[in-house]
């Protein structure tokens, strides 16, 4: 448990307050805090963080030895991060009285999960075949690496340019339709880009998330090498886990990065505000957006998409009761919908209800794992409320 080890500092901070389970704030009263505690079927404390917590400082003293059934406690998490939101203990400047600022909940997670591996209790089934998928196709879905570039459908782009577009896998394999709309968002806007295939693989955020480091770790290396092969300043990416994988840890990985990383919501955000791209065609809707794990809590990218959507003409936009840094996850991430679709598929429900009660007329996001599980439970319910991306609505508005 070496990983785990290392951070002991930051897991022994935890006073077992349970916070994380349900919050206390004077201006806004209780409110709930951890999503897998709340569609749950067990009360037991080891289904949100403070119980994860415990069990992992029995880890460290030696109380408890690693095993199948702890493994399939730890992965039974999104990695939302909206218990580190809520910490007394973590470095969240919003809390006067947190006295270690050491605790880093997600961090502590992937630690245990990755030494999980190492000691060969992990991964989970579906997780390690996912694995295998990766290391064969250089994606999760099994798909041929040749068909990453399929949506282009025989489209020609520069070889080089100083604007990388990182596809991913989700949206090629997937919705590729997003694709398709980014690359007329930047055209119209007169952006000289292009993509890396067939150099560009899985960016690795599932290997990092469920604690398989060893294919994580050879995917990054292998993009690593290829942005700064390319000679790109700027790597934009619509995917919200990409995102934070390029960002954060192959920041941590390799350094300070040579190259820009962005989300496709900041550089188009700029794109409006230096007029290259107009939205003048007014779409009289109400929307709410929710806010993905990857960009909000664990990178701090809240505004941005906020921006775009109030930049489009008689487009108004609400707030759903939970948003910002208390944005209630969608269920997709941390391996949970792929391990255990029940409890992801109720945790995305929850969040449907919470933008039914809005009134709006849809729900947006910029992430395509949350896309894709609102718009699943939104045609099940066959509810009122429509899902499309941001992205959608920029290219209904734009001249």
């Amino acid at each position: 448990m070496e990983r785990t080890k290392a951070i002991r500092n930051e897991i022994m901070c935890c006073m077992n307050c349970g916070d994380c389970r349900i919050a206390f704030r004077p201006a806004i009263e209780r409110f709930k805090v951890c999503p897998i505690r709340e569609v749950h079927p067990s009360a037991f404390e080891p289904f949100f963080s403070r119980g994860k917590m415990n069990l992992a400082k029995g880890l460290l003293r030696g109380d408890l030895k690693p095993s199948k059934e702890l493994a399939d406690i730890f992965y039974q998490c999104t990695s939302c991060g909206s218990c580190r939101e809520v910490c007394h203990q973590s470095h969240n400047p919003y809390i006067q009285n947190n006295v270690c600022k050491y605790l880093d909940h997600i961090k502590v997670w992937e630690a245990v999960r990755a030494d999980l591996v190492d000691a060969g209790y992990a991964p989970l089934p579906r997780h390690e075949e996912i694995t295998k998928w990766m290391e064969k196709e250089h994606n999760p879905y099994m798909e041929k690496h040749e068909d990453r570039i399929k949506w282009l459908e025989g489209k020609k782009l520069p070889d080089k340019a100083d604007v990388v577009f990182f596809m991913g896998c989700t949206e090629p394999y997937r919705i590729p339709e997003i694709l398709k709309a980014i690359v007329k968002v930047l055209e119209k806007a007169g952006v000289d880009f292009t993509i890396l295939h067939p150099e560009e693989y899985c960016c690795g955020s599932v290997g990092f998330r469920v604690g398989m480091r060893k294919i994580a770790d050879e995917l990054a290396k292998h993009n690593f090498d290829a942005i700064k092969k390319s000679g790109a300043k700027t790597v934009m990416t619509h995917c919200a886990g990409c995102y934070r994988t390029l960002k954060e840890d192959y920041k941590e990985l390799f350094g300070e990065l040579p190259f820009k990383v962005v989300h496709a919501s900041e550089f188009i955000l700029d794109l409006i505000k230096s007029d290259k791209l107009k939205l003048t065609k007014p779409i009289e809707k109400t929307v709410t957006y929710h806010d993905p794990c990857h960009l909000g809590r664990h990178t701090g990218l809240y505004e941005a998409p906020r921006e775009i959507l109030r930049s489009i003409p008689g487009l108004k936009l609400v707030e759903m009761e939970r948003h910002h840094q208390h944005a209630w996850c969608c269920g997709a991430g941390g391996g949970v919908k792929s391990q255990y679709p029940d409890l992801a598929n109720k945790i995305t429900e929850d969040r449907v209800e919470e933008a039914e009660r809005t009134g709006a007329n849809i729900l947006t996001t910029m992430c395509p794992f949350c896309g894709r599980s609102f718009k699943e439970t939104i045609e099940a319910r066959k509810t009122f409320i429509d899902f499309k991306d941001i992205l959608e609505l920029v290219i209904e508005s734009m001249e």
